[in-house]
Formats: structure tokens, sequence, C-alpha cells
């Protein structure tokens, strides 16, 4: 490459990165970037403790449960790539039956989705009947 194109290439970069307002861009986007984490951060503490003041039947465990068994590794950004355990669903859909309004309210406050709509993404459509049918 052509050496006076790199030096005006430098020297243009350099009077970009000294531009006080372009400082304040960089330090506004930074700043924001820090503190939307930890305003997603407070805004999962409020629903955690929303979601522990639900005690009818369990639901809290009920809710977790169905976390669990629709991603068993735990590890949040893998739950449409993890197995499914079929066996604790069913399992909780007798232990939801007769509680289903509170348990999906538990289940959206704490995982922030629906408990039906991860449902529907977990079982075929035979399952997700079966489900439904011991639930109601």
């Amino acid at each position: 490459m052509n050496p006076l194109v790199l030096k005006s290439a430098a020297k243009g970069a350099k009077k970009v990165l000294t531009n006080k307002y372009v400082l304040i861009i960089i330090a506004v986007l930074g700043g924001w970037f820090i503190l939307r984490g930890g305003i997603k951060r407070m805004i999962r503490k409020w629903r955690e403790r929303k979601f522990n003041k639900n005690e009818s039947k369990d639901v809290n465990q009920i809710a977790q449960g169905y976390r669990s068994a629709a991603n068993p590794s735990g590890v949040s950004w893998m739950i449409d790539f993890d197995g499914t355990d079929d066996e604790a669903i069913e399992k909780l859909a007798y232990q939801t039956k007769g509680s289903l309004d509170e348990v999906a309210q538990a289940y959206r406050q704490k995982f922030d989705e629906a408990l039906t709509d991860r449902l529907r993404k977990e079982l075929d459509v035979s399952e997700f009947q079966n489900w439904r049918n011991i639930v109601t």
C-alpha cells in the first residue's frame, strides 16, 4: 500500500479519536451497555421476589420443574437445543391439575415466557394434547 495513503489514514483516525464529541458518544454507548445488563438483573430480581409470593400448592416448585424438564442442562441459551424430559412433564401435569393458572403465572413471572408456549415448543402435538387433557 502507498505510504502516503497510510499516513493520511492514520492522521484522519487520530483526528476522529481526539474529537471530544466522538469520545462522549463512545463513553455513552459503553455506559449504556453496562447499565443495560444491570437493569436486566434488577428486573429479574424483582420478578424473582414477586415469584416467591405465590404460595398455593407449591406452584413455584412446579414452575421450576417445568423449566428443568424443558432445559435439562440448565444452560439458558441451550433450552431450544436440549432434549426434553417427557416423563417429568407428565408427572408435573398431574401435580398441576386444578392450579394451571397459578403455575402458568408463576412460570411467566420467573422466566418471562408463557408455560404453554414453552410446552408447545418442547412437545409434539399429541403429547401437548395429552398434557392439556391431564391438566384440565
